[in-house]
């Protein structure tokens, strides 16, 4: 009676070893497909990067006059900014647009990018294990759509100088009447003057990082270098007292200089420099009597330097007013600047 059970548990023992043979060949499967599963995971990030930078990429083609989309410009923006991006293939590779994978909609200023690998690009995205069940490929895609739209926040490059509309209107983009609008050096007679000087928050970023909220030397750094930190609509500010005469013709002529194109009294349309003459304020409320006062902050603004003033305490500048790209926070405000966000 006792051998029948030695054999039976010889036999179990058998059946053990076939069982965590079985199991380990199942586990060493399901690694090695999630190799598979991670490529196509990372290919998927890799590509959806690609798509919301040249979706991006693609809606800063503004037209600074129009306020309106170039739909041949965005869609070459476009195209470069996914080439600097890869995606994997078999190896990672550029990621190369095709003319359809760009939409630009110049009515509602987006841009709609989809980025793939797939037979039709450079090529779906190749497996490794899943090549024994007969996959030997994997198509992958993203999308992004990007909009371009007014402006209710602005990050970097204002100046500390307040525009005021024109009593009863509002500042009108382009090179033709009313622009160009006369703005004056210094803070003018509160009737005339376009320009205010105006008092941003200390700020602990860019080049006039550090330096107190007030007072000329910071004046002249924020004008020529810009304001680093937010400011936003609705936001309350306190206006500079004097006319800063010198630092404002000190900050202008370094932008002035810093500029590739130096010609006077052109228009825009006709600019070919660096940006350096671009320069961004906010709009302000009208003073209320004179000294030391709050504004708030009704809008946002970017003009282009006709001229720069060539001496006296009301020398004037003639600018006209654009539109622009800026950082910030969009929502569609009163504003002549744009801010890119991707919307899908």
């Amino acid at each position: 009676m006792k051998a029948p059970r030695t054999t039976a548990r010889q036999n179990e023992r058998g059946v053990v070893i076939i069982w965590t043979a079985f199991f380990m060949v199942l586990m060493l499967g399901f690694v090695a497909i999630g190799i598979d599963v991670a490529k196509v995971m990372a290919t998927r990030t890799e590509l959806q990067n690609a798509a919301d930078a040249a979706a991006l990429a693609g809606a800063s083609a503004l037209d600074l006059v129009t306020g309106k989309l170039r739909p041949d410009s965005a869609q070459v923006r476009a195209q470069a900014t996914a080439l600097r991006n890869e995606a994997f293939v078999d190896s990672p590779k550029p990621v190369t647009l095709l003319p359809g994978d760009v939409l630009v909609d110049p009515d509602v200023n987006t841009v709609k990018v989809t980025v793939r690998r797939n037979a039709a690009t450079d090529g779906a995205m190749i497996t490794h294990v899943a090549q024994v069940l007969g996959i030997k490929s994997v198509d992958v895609s993203a999308t992004a759509t990007a909009k371009a739209e007014l402006s209710c926040s602005q990050c970097e490059k204002l100046v500390p100088m307040g525009a005021i509309p024109p009593i009863g209107g509002s500042f009108q983009v382009g090179c033709g009447a009313p622009n160009p609008y006369t703005l004056f050096q210094g803070q003018g007679d509160g009737t005339q003057g376009n320009w205010y000087a105006v008092n941003f928050p200390e700020c602990s970023e860019g080049p006039c990082a550090g330096q107190p909220s007030t007072g000329a030397n910071t004046f002249r750094c924020l004008l020529s270098g810009g304001y680093s930190c937010c400011i936003e609509i609705g936001q309350r500010i306190w206006t500079e007292t004097g006319q800063m005469n010198g630092p404002s013709r000190t900050g202008l002529q370094a932008r002035w200089d810093g500029d590739t194109d130096r010609r006077s009294n052109i228009c825009y349309s006709d600019y070919v420099g660096n940006g350096s003459r671009v320069v961004n304020v906010p709009i302000i409320t009208p003073l209320q009597g004179g000294g030391k006062q709050q504004v708030t902050v009704v809008g946002l603004a970017a003009f282009f330097l006709r001229s720069v003033p060539t001496g006296g305490p009301a020398a004037p500048v003639l600018a006209e007013f654009i539109h622009d790209v800026v950082p910030g926070t969009g929502g569609n405000c009163n504003s002549t600047v744009y801010t890119i966000r991707l919307i899908q």
